[in-house]
């Protein structure tokens, strides 16, 4: 028989008390809506910028030719 220690305890009451709750742990996890729209389109200001770096470095590069 495995020693019970405080943390296994712990992880078991856990699990045992995530399985009454409504929502599953990686739902309940989960940003909302909001919150993923601003990420995202910070994430694509970010790419748009990157891009516009790249193809003014690329035009550089062509003209020097």
């Amino acid at each position: 028989m495995p020693d019970s220690t405080p943390e296994t305890d712990a992880a078991l009451d856990s699990e045992s008390e995530s399985g009454s709750r409504d929502r599953p742990a990686l739902l309940a996890a989960t940003p909302d809506a909001d919150a993923v729209f601003e990420r995202l389109r910070t994430l694509a200001l970010l790419a748009g910028f990157l891009g516009l770096l790249l193809t003014l470095i690329g035009v550089e590069l062509l003209v020097r030719i």
